[in-house]
């Protein structure tokens, strides 16, 4: 009588096996795509933000603790907060870099070259924007105001008193505004806030 030899069992060993390598190599590959996907997203920084305003003075940007930040990244925005009206958002407004001043009175950014004289803010370290810069109100009809100010949407530019009126009740250099605080935020280039902070107007 002749033996014959069974194979019946070696095709499902070798389909296991075929998916086992195939599994394996899939895991390395999500682990390989996840693993780059990481590296490429920078994690935003985290700081605090702390900032006084002076109407004799000007307005000060302190970095409070935390990472430093590319001030080439960031924009710096300050809006009216609901004290001043139901409309302080639609007073919000960029600061031009090139009014912000380092510890050394130089402007952080200089608007010829679109080189800056600083190129990173520290825990610690502070800005300053000058009385002249900070300025955004007038009841006077001649008044050219700066340019361009740390709330140029407020300055009162328009003929007639109600206008006048409207606009001014917005304005950080208001006297009958102090007391009142603002919000300072800082943006990424997406526009998303990194810090915010509530700024008190004095004298």
């Amino acid at each position: 009588m002749r033996k014959e030899k069974i194979n019946d069992a070696v095709s499902p060993v070798v389909g296991v096996m075929l998916m086992l390598v195939v599994t394996i190599i899939i895991a390395a590959l999500v682990s390989t795509f996840a693993a780059g996907l990481a590296d490429s997203q920078s994690t935003p920084p985290q700081l605090a933000l702390k900032g006084t305003y002076s109407q004799s003075t000007g307005l000060v940007i302190t970095h409070a603790g935390g990472d430093p930040v590319a001030l080439a990244d960031v924009a710096f925005i300050t809006t009216p907060s609901e004290l001043f009206g139901a409309d302080g958002n639609k007073f919000a407004w960029v600061i031009d870099k090139s009014i912000i001043s380092n510890s050394k009175n130089q402007p952080i950014l200089n608007k010829t070259s679109g080189f800056y004289t600083t190129s990173a803010l520290v825990s610690g370290d502070s800005l300053h924007v000058t009385h002249e810069n900070s300025v955004d109100f007038s009841t006077d009809s001649s008044w050219k105001g700066p340019n361009p100010g740390v709330n140029y949407n407020a300055q009162t530019l328009w003929e007639g008193e109600g206008k006048s009126l409207y606009f001014g009740a917005y304005a950080f250099c208001n006297p009958d505004n102090v007391g009142k605080y603002f919000y300072l935020d800082m943006v990424d280039p997406a526009g998303s806030t990194i810090a915010r902070a509530k700024v008190t107007i004095t004298a």
